[in-house]
C-alpha cells in the first residue's frame, strides 16, 4: 500500500464528476492505488479483489479500468515483479501503472476545496443563483438591508455646522429628519401627535 498513491487517487487525481460512471472510476482507482508502489507503478489486484473493495459488479469494474486508460489515469504496467510472484499465468492479473503526474490544474484543485467538482471538459460548475461566493467567502452580491439605519450622520451645512440639531431620543425621529417631523404621538393608533419639545421647543405647545 502506497499514501503516495492513494492520496493522488483521493484528492489529484483528474476525474471528470460530469461522468455518469464517475463515482466508479474514482473508488476503482482508489483500489488500484491501494496496491501501487510510491511512484504508482506495479499495481496488480485480482478482479475479485477490486470487486470486494469496491461492491461493484465484475463488468462494472472492468468496465471503470478501461475508461480510466482512456482517460490516460492508468496504463498498463511492467509484468516482471507479478510473474515473480504469481507462478500460474491464467491467475495473473493485469499490471497498471497510475499515472500520477496527472494532476488537477491549479483551478480545479481549488474547485475541489471548496465544492465546486469538475467537469469533463475541464471547467467548474457553478451553483445556480445571482450570487457566487469568492475565494474568501465574501458574497459577491451584497443582501440589501431592511433595517432602517437609526445613527445616520446628521446633514452638514456650509462652514460645517450641522444644518438640524441632533435628536434627543425620546421622539421617534432620525438625526436627518427635519424638526417639523419630530414629534411626539398622543395615542396608540398614532393619529395624534404634537411635536417634540425636546428638538423643538418653540413649536412645541399644541397637539395636531
Amino acid at each position: 500500500m502506497s499514501i503516495e498513491a492513494i492520496n493522488w487517487a483521493l484528492n489529484h487525481a483528474p476525474i471528470p464528476t460530469d461522468r455518469k460512471d464517475a463515482a466508479a472510476l474514482a473508488i476503482t482507482l482508489i483500489a488500484l492505488a491501494n496496491h501501487a508502489g510510491p511512484d504508482g507503478t506495479e499495481a496488480f489486484p485480482s478482479v475479485e479483489r477490486m470487486i470486494g473493495y469496491t461492491r461493484l459488479s465484475r463488468r462494472t469494474v472492468q468496465r471503470a479500468l478501461r475508461s480510466l486508460e482512456e482517460l490516460d489515469l492508468i496504463r498498463r504496467g511492467n509484468t516482471r515483479v507479478r510473474d515473480a510472484r504469481i507462478e500460474r499465468a491464467d491467475q495473473r492479473p493485469q499490471v497498471y501503472d497510475l499515472v500520477l503526474s496527472a494532476r488537477l490544474s491549479t483551478g480545479a484543485e481549488a474547485g475541489r476545496q471548496d465544492g465546486t467538482p469538475l467537469t469533463s471538459t475541464g471547467r467548474q460548475q457553478r451553483p445556480n443563483g445571482a450570487s457566487a461566493a469568492t475565494k474568501r467567502g465574501v458574497s459577491m452580491t451584497p443582501e440589501p438591508s431592511f433595517n432602517r439605519p437609526r445613527n445616520r450622520p446628521a446633514p452638514s451645512a456650509p462652514g460645517g455646522r450641522s444644518a438640524v440639531s441632533p435628536v434627543c431620543g425620546q421622539c421617534d425621529a432620525r438625526d436627518s429628519d427635519p424638526v417639523s417631523a419630530r414629534v411626539v404621538w398622543l395615542d396608540e393608533d398614532r393619529t395624534r401627535s404634537t411635536p417634540c419639545p425636546r428638538c423643538a421647543p418653540q413649536r412645541s405647545g399644541g397637539a395636531r
